[in-house]
């Protein structure tokens, strides 16, 4: 699809059908997602796919959302590694026998110390961009297969590593409710390109 009419088909969908979504069909787009830009390419994020949990991820959720999460066929949970350190340790780890010395050498020599004096703000700042690009790479690559999703802000992040299971390390961003829909949105408007653009 190209890459107009695909952004054009995208739309915040939140009434699902009882169509199943293939697991394998979400993997591709995870798959794809992770392609997204990642400063020092660090790629910090984590997916969580919900299936079984969903009824335990909703029960304290704002009402438009917890509808959603009900009716979605998945709910896929990201979250961000908070421990950056790890994190370039892994990928050269993982990433010993694709990547050249210098670039092992730069996740295990150079970037820790980096990260390791990283601020807080900083940080939260640096894993919300990455979470950002990652989501919004998932939704397209969705829409591109023909299924529909929303991206949600509005849950409890306090109680999701426990929900869900995951690691206090992880840092939970976003929940995308996935699945098919009858819906037919229309377009959504959008401000004239030169009222948002200034030269100087």
């Amino acid at each position: 699809m190209k890459f107009l009419e695909l952004n054009k088909k995208r739309h915040a969908v939140k009434e699902f059908n009882d169509k199943p979504v293939d697991y394998k069909d979400l993997r591709t787009a995870i798959e794809i997602a992770t392609l997204a830009p990642s400063a020092h390419n660090i790629q910090p994020w984590k997916f969580v796919v919900v299936d079984e949990k969903k009824s335990d991820l909703a029960v304290n959720l704002p009402a438009l959302n917890k509808k959603q999460v009900e009716q979605a066929q998945y709910v896929v949970a990201i979250f961000t590694d908070t421990d950056l350190v790890q994190r370039a340790r892994k990928i050269a780890r993982i990433g010993r026998k694709n990547l050249p010395d210098d670039l092992i050498g730069y996740y295990m020599e150079t970037l820790p110390p980096r990260f390791a004096n990283m601020e807080a703000q900083e940080k939260g700042e640096y894993l919300a961009l990455n979470a950002g690009l990652v989501a919004m790479n998932l939704v397209l690559a969705l829409t591109d297969q023909g299924i529909s999703s929303n991206i949600i802000l509005g849950f409890d992040k306090s109680t999701t590593n426990d929900v869900l299971g995951i690691d206090k390390r992880f840092r939970p961003e976003l929940l995308i409710t996935i699945g098919y829909s009858d819906l037919k949105p229309e377009p959504s408007y959008r401000l004239p390109v030169d009222e948002i653009i200034e030269v100087r």
